[in-house]
């Protein structure tokens, strides 16, 4: 059955898959601070979370595909998921990293890139909400590339930091593979914001 563009549930559906990623963000960022003995349970929240968004995600590709005419452009819509969808899965990756490569205590550093991650993914479900109307969403694409930069210097700082001899090769490894997830899930989340602002653009 095709849907009109006036069709309020897409936009719920990217709405909600936005909220599974700041709650995704806000766990790692938990998960980051927690004694290692809790970690565990943390990352399940985030795997469900994952499941939650993949679920989301299917319903919006078969949504955009049965609307004979859609709101904005096609492959914009698409992209769009697929972008929210990936930043949800990276930030699954390194809290399942996390666990999986049994860390004790972080390097020190690695709680300002959740934070980052966390306060990205919260502009991101907030903004989100805008979709639908394409207003007020200037200041949404200027903080979301301010927070990446930070974001992305922090990542590089931490990783110059674990390669100056101070840290064992093995340890430099697991800290190396969950930090490389949350830049990941970061650069993401800019591609959201850049895939709004090309929407926001076509249709101006």
């Amino acid at each position: 059955m095709a849907l009109t563009p006036k069709d309020s549930v897409l936009f719920d559906l990217y709405t909600s898959l936005a909220e599974r990623l700041a709650a995704a963000a806000r766990a790692l960022e938990a998960l980051v601070k927690a004694p290692q003995d809790e970690r565990l349970a943390i990352s399940g929240q985030v795997a469900a979370l994952e499941q939650e968004a993949d679920d989301l995600l299917i319903k919006i590709v078969t949504r955009v595909d049965d609307m004979f005419v859609t709101p904005y452009d096609r492959g914009d819509l698409q992209a769009l998921a697929n972008a929210l969808d990936d930043s949800v899965d990276a930030i699954e990756a390194a809290s399942d990293l996390a666990v999986l490569h049994n860390i004790g205590t972080f390097i020190e550093g690695t709680e300002d890139v959740a934070d980052a991650v966390r306060r990205l993914a919260e502009l991101t479900a907030s903004s989100m909400q805008r979709l639908r109307s394409l207003k007020e969403l200037d200041f949404y694409w200027v903080e979301a590339a301010r927070i990446e930069d930070d974001g992305d210097r922090l990542h590089r700082r931490l990783t110059a930091k674990m390669f100056d001899g101070s840290y064992k090769a093995m340890d430099v490894l697991r800290y190396q593979g969950v930090l490389d997830k949350m830049e990941e899930s970061l650069d993401d989340m800019a591609d959201v914001a850049r895939i709004i602002r090309t929407i926001a653009l076509k249709e101006s």
